[in-house]
């Protein structure tokens, strides 16, 4: 007889201001707790604690913007996020919440359906030291900050020279951000089980620009040049979620991280289904 696996401790975060989502945050945390599975809820803005409660999954009840709240919140220590859609379009989110209980042993048991994705670790250099640390499961989008003009940005992979471009700034997405900003500025969509780094100029002032696939294995450097040392700023925007700016005396890595954006999939849906029936792809819209 095999020895049965241990409860798994689940952590509930929801967007209070998603209708319903705090009803249900709460029929689901009464659920979970007689189960004795429940390690926490976040419905007061205070993410950290999913970390301190070492949960082994996250639920989120929002939208998209509410699983990269999640996965900010847990910066170097992901683990699986079953995203439940309480929003419009929640692309990310693949549940409701009677799929979630009628799947809900099938999530726990089978590997499978967890999806690892590529995300980013970024970092703020300034003087040879680091700055400012973090993490993107969606993108990295350098864009133009104080006084607001258009910017100049050098960009080099691996140390070499690909480029000064002159714009609004770049995003630089992953495979899972490819539907987000990076598709509302001209960006391909790329599968998630694709590992690469995607580079979209933003607005630039050339038509000559255009978005490039990198190796996954390449670090991508962006320097301000300001036109004015000291006077021009730019800022670098992680998921929507987090925001640094910096100015011209500092280098912005981009790079693969060693840690996983782990997504839930609904085992009746593909990525490819959610990309027809939520973003109406190969649909003739006229």
């Amino acid at each position: 007889m095999s020895p049965s696996k241990p409860t798994p401790r689940v952590f509930l975060i929801a967007n209070a201001e998603k209708s319903g989502a705090a009803e249900s945050s709460r029929h689901l945390a009464r659920w979970l707790e007689s189960e004795g599975m429940l390690a926490g809820v976040d419905l007061q803005g205070r993410p950290e604690s999913v970390n301190e409660a070492k949960a082994d999954f996250v639920i989120a009840l929002g939208g998209v913007g509410t699983i990269l709240y999640a996965g900010q919140a847990m910066q170097d220590r992901q683990v699986p996020i079953i995203g439940v859609n309480m929003g419009k379009l929640g692309y990310l989110a693949n549940f409701d919440v009677e799929e979630l209980r009628r799947h809900w042993a099938e999530i726990v048991a089978t590997p499978d359906l967890i999806e690892r994705r590529l995300m980013f670790d970024v970092r703020l250099v300034s003087s040879g030291e680091e700055r400012w640390r973090g993490v993107a499961l969606n993108d990295c989008v350098v864009r133009v900050g104080d006084p607001f003009r258009t910017v100049s940005l050098e960009i080099q992979i691996d140390d070499r020279p690909l480029c000064t471009l002159v714009g609004d700034g770049v995003i630089l997405a992953t495979p899972t951000g490819s539907t987000a900003h990076n598709l509302s500025c001209g960006g391909p969509i790329v599968e998630p089980g694709v590992e690469a780094i995607i580079l979209t100029p933003k607005c630039p002032h050339s038509f000559t620009y255009r978005p490039v696939l990198v190796a996954p294995s390449s670090r991508v450097c962006v320097r301000l040049l300001a036109r004015e040392p000291g006077r021009h700023h730019a800022a670098a925007v992680l998921d929507g979620q987090r925001v640094e700016h910096f100015g011209d005396d500092c280098l912005l890595y981009v790079s693969r991280s060693s840690q996983c954006f782990q997504l839930v999939r609904n085992p009746n849906r593909t990525s490819w289904n959610t990309l027809i029936t939520k973003l109406k792809w190969g649909q003739d819209v006229s």
